[in-house]
């Protein structure tokens, strides 16, 4: 069975001294400093296996960003030579994860707007014996309005959390 080909990197003086500062620096997040000592060791012409187990990490993380740092080399090479300031920030971009879409949000920002609206009315204006409003009340009047069909009290204070307001009870 054929293997396949590592794809090969060369680094230019400025990328390996980049490189050799994230894998170094006090305060680089720990996922940059393994992924430019990556790319670092490829540069020396290691193979995957021997990047694997000299660093201890899995074989695809070492191809994956071999792969990726490779295919970005002739898009740092251009900024390298038409604005090399911007080198760095580049470098950083190409060894950083790709954006994930998670989960989309279980109750729009009009519903949320609805929650910390009423929030901020008095209980006694929607005819409720009370004078302050607790999670709980909160959520069964927001039911009770149809806004939404269903919502947990922690769900209301995070709302309400996250806009700073505070209930009687949170």
């Amino acid at each position: 069975m054929a293997r396949l080909q590592a794809a090969k990197i060369t680094l230019t003086e400025q990328q390996e001294r980049i490189l050799q500062q994230l894998q170094t620096g006090t305060h680089t997040p720990m996922h940059l400093k393994i992924r430019a000592k990556i790319i670092l060791l490829a540069s020396q012409c290691n193979t995957n296996n021997d990047i694997e187990k000299q660093m201890g990490i899995h074989g695809e993380t070492v191809t994956k960003w071999r792969n990726r740092y490779a295919q970005a080399e002739t898009e740092l090479a251009t900024v390298e030579s038409e604005t090399p300031r911007k080198l760095r920030n580049n470098i950083e971009k190409t060894l950083s994860d790709e954006q994930r879409s998670g989960k989309p949000p279980s109750f729009s920002d009009e519903v949320v707007a609805c929650v910390i609206a009423i929030s901020c009315q008095k209980p006694e204006e929607s005819g409720l014996p009370f004078s302050h409003w607790t999670p709980s009340l909160l959520r069964d009047e927001v039911i009770k309005r149809g806004i939404v069909e269903s919502i947990s009290t922690t769900q209301i204070s995070r709302f309400l959390k996250r806009e700073r307001f505070k209930t009687a009870s949170s």
